[in-house]
């Protein structure tokens, strides 16, 4: 349900008292630049309501954002929304896979060397899904700090692209990775590119215009391409156990919050048949778990996390007999695999 910015500041008093959301702060620079949506991103619904209100994650602030519902598809996503002009603000010293390894102090080589493990999956899942050669094309939408891109490189020997709304995840690093073709840009700047292969590893969920932007991909996909697709789920038992501390929602960054069915939905819309969908994925689902404690904890986020290491690693060992689990019911994230219709 979106607020409208016509209303007095008693009126919004009231509305949010209506909410239930005394504890939260609905600031003045929240409201004043913010997109309303009135109808569904998927199915064009006007029909929604409200679901859940969640302060800003990773964040200084006690900020509180709304999410909505359809009741068509059932997509939640936020509403109002931050302009992305404004989303900026959110990506501070407090949003810790900016800081990286380096937020783990005298663990950051051990951090790193994770890191690295979670790229050569995703390398792996790639290979496994279509079957690259040396002309073959790799597109990673959202590429942030590109170290999948550079791991398709070494394992792989293939061409490799990356484009994200900001440099900021390779800026002063062009030697590193050098012969990865790295833009800022968005989806729509695309042009004669014939991609074999699309990645969007925890991307989809932080798009304004997810439709849009699939719709293009298929139009500029090779006939054989294969999309692969990585985000958190919904229906995830770690989203019902953790309500509005689910790390999941990453409030204000993420916009969409897909199921397996509206996620299908999308793709149906946009030009793509679903080949696969897996209630698992390449990120180690204990990481959501984690980031959700310490959402409750009251973290603060710019912190050198050395202090909490040891404590990640014995919690990631009791939480590894659960893994077996995740084939059969999600615990955080699915992967989706598609291809052009």
């Amino acid at each position: 349900m979106c607020l409208d910015f016509r209303f007095s500041t008693l009126q919004l008093k009231a509305y949010s008292n209506e909410l239930q959301i005394s504890s939260g702060i609905l600031r003045n620079s929240y409201l004043s630049n913010m997109h309303c949506l009135t109808n569904c991103p998927i199915c064009n619904s006007t029909s929604m309501s409200s679901f859940i209100q969640t302060k800003a994650q990773m964040h200084s602030d006690n900020e509180l954002f709304n999410f909505d519902q359809c009741s068509e598809c059932q997509l939640v996503f936020l509403n109002p929304r931050v302009s992305p002009d404004d989303l900026k603000k959110y990506y501070t010293s407090h949003y810790l896979p900016y800081r990286g390894s380096k937020a783990w102090g005298k663990f950051e080589k051990l951090v790193e060397n994770s890191q690295q493990k979670l790229d050569l999956r995703r390398v792996k899942r790639t290979k496994a899904t279509h079957n690259i050669s040396p002309d073959s094309l790799i597109l990673d939408v959202g590429c942030g700090k590109p170290s999948f891109l550079k791991a398709c490189q070494q394992e792989l020997s293939c061409r490799t692209l990356g484009i994200d709304f900001s440099d900021e995840g390779w800026k002063g690093e062009d030697a590193h990775f050098l012969g990865i073709d790295l833009r800022v840009a968005e989806v729509k700047d695309l042009k004669n590119v014939q991609p074999d292969v699309i990645t969007m590893w925890h991307y989809l969920e932080h798009d304004y215009s997810p439709f849009e932007n699939l719709s293009y991909l298929k139009s500029i996909a090779k006939p054989s391409a294969k999309l692969i697709i990585e985000i958190p789920n919904f229906d995830s038992s770690s989203r019902k156990k953790y309500g509005e501390k689910w790390a999941g929602w990453h409030t204000p960054r993420h916009l969409s919050l897909f199921s397996p069915e509206n996620v299908t939905l999308l793709l149906q819309k946009s030009g793509w048949k679903v080949s696969e969908l897996n209630t698992h994925g390449t990120m180690d689902p204990y990481l959501l778990q984690w980031m959700s404690r310490m959402e409750q904890k009251g973290i603060k986020w710019d912190k050198n996390m050395a202090d909490e290491f040891w404590k990640f690693v014995f919690g990631m060992i009791l939480f590894a007999p659960k893994k077996w689990m995740q084939k059969r019911s999600s615990l955080g994230v699915m992967t989706v695999i598609a291809t052009p219709q």
